[in-house]
């Protein structure tokens, strides 16, 4: 059985999970998601929880910032021993970069991407594993490298992969953007599973330089796609070609442009900002209950003070079965979880491309994803619709 999350996927485990259901609830300016919740006996809760502030994800909370109520009444902190468990110790991360070789470049060009590229992908190295692919006329993508999660990743001048990827050699002169983006998130869904955590949180960064030309996939069904997959979906557009296309669906989560290869690093940096803020925005919260028995009312509050001390409240809310939890509780043994269904908003990162416009988009009720420090709470933005490119492209 797989239960799909706001944040992630999640594969239940052979063994009793108690019934939860819940709401989020908005206190203050706070937003708290909740990923995925568990309990299991002799009396583990835990809750992984996603929160935010103005859009942007809250980094850096203590346990002493959130606070557990049952059937209404404060518990003890201490007495429940409340802890903050590595969201690692239950969640798989893991990107895929797709880019667009569908496009002969210019020498500087060719160079510029490597440029821009290569300290990107240090930079998503060092919160999750990263798969590097090309793509071109063909259906599927071609990897190009698989790369560990190393928190100490740099920029490595003496990495070939990057050479790999512009010595790439197209086999089909035509742009299948619309199946590689199927076939991108089939493998990042295969990457994850292997990986065995319950929660599995992947992200597709697709880089285009052209619209779709190959027409092997309708656009409504990669629409339909990307909005029901569990996955991260970013899109950079680069160059007139794909900025005319009306391709913002296929960017979710966030969508950005650049004006041409060699303008690649900024609206890049914008894609990993906003990887970032969705990484250090989750908290896996975990206690031990004081309920023996019956059905419990559950209230997670969280508390953040800004510079000048102001505070602000946020809380989750949800119920569990607690009959037969009892004494010897662990609150470090590892969770086992049922996921919160949500759906995920689209939103637009910043532009660099010129004359690039941004128009109001649906916002879902609560932000998922970095926009910017000045970004009103609950709105979003991205690009503009722009008509459907024009017949007979040619392509060098």
């Amino acid at each position: 059985m797989i239960a799909v999350g706001r944040f992630g996927t999640i594969g239940l485990l052979g063994l009793a999970l108690s019934y939860l259901s819940g709401c989020t609830l908005i206190g203050g300016r706070v937003n708290v998601d909740p990923v995925a919740v568990s309990t299991q006996k002799p009396g583990n809760v835990a809750l992984y929880v996603a929160v935010s502030q103005h859009g942007n994800g809250v980094l850096g909370l203590k346990p002493e910032d959130f606070k557990v109520f049952e059937n209404g009444t404060a518990l003890d902190s201490a007495q429940i021993q409340l802890t903050l468990l590595p969201t690692s110790s239950a969640s798989s991360r893991r990107a895929a970069v797709l880019v667009d070789m569908s496009k002969s470049l210019k020498p500087d060009e060719r160079k510029s991407l490597a440029e821009a590229l290569r300290p990107f992908i240090a930079r998503l190295r060092q919160g999750e594993a990263v798969s590097l692919y090309a793509f071109d006329g063909a259906e599927k993508v071609h990897l190009v490298q698989e790369y560990a999660r190393d928190l100490r990743a740099e920029p490595d001048e003496k990495d070939t992969s990057m050479e790999r990827l512009l010595a790439f050699s197209r086999r089909d002169a035509s742009t299948s953007l619309y199946s590689a983006v199927l076939d991108g998130a089939q493998k990042l869904s295969q990457s994850l599973a292997a990986e065995g955590h319950p929660i599995q949180n992947g992200t597709l960064i697709v880089i285009a330089l052209n619209p779709d030309s190959a027409g092997r996939v309708e656009p409504s069904k990669v629409r339909d796609f990307v909005d029901d997959s569990p996955h991260h979906f970013f899109l950079m557009t680069v160059g007139a070609s794909a900025a005319d296309a009306n391709l913002s669906f296929i960017g979710k989560n966030g969508g950005t442009r650049a004006g041409s290869a060699m303008t690649m690093s900024a609206p890049l940096n914008d894609v990993a900002n906003a990887v970032d803020d969705d990484y250090f925005r989750n908290y896996l919260v975990s206690y031990c209950s004081p309920a023996r028995a019956g059905t419990r009312d559950l209230r997670l509050e969280v508390r953040t003070r800004d510079a000048q001390g102001k505070q602000s409240i946020g809380s989750y809310s949800t119920e569990f079965d607690a009959n037969g939890f009892g004494p010897g509780c662990n609150p470090q043994a590892p969770p086992h979880f049922v996921v919160a269904k949500a759906k995920p908003e689209n939103k637009a990162l910043a532009s660099n491309a010129k004359g690039a416009s941004k128009a109001p988009a649906v916002a879902a009720s609560e932000p998922t994803e970095k926009l910017s420090s000045s970004t009103p709470e609950h709105k979003a933005t991205a690009p503009a619709a722009i008509a459907e490119p024009p017949s007979g492209l040619g392509y060098e």
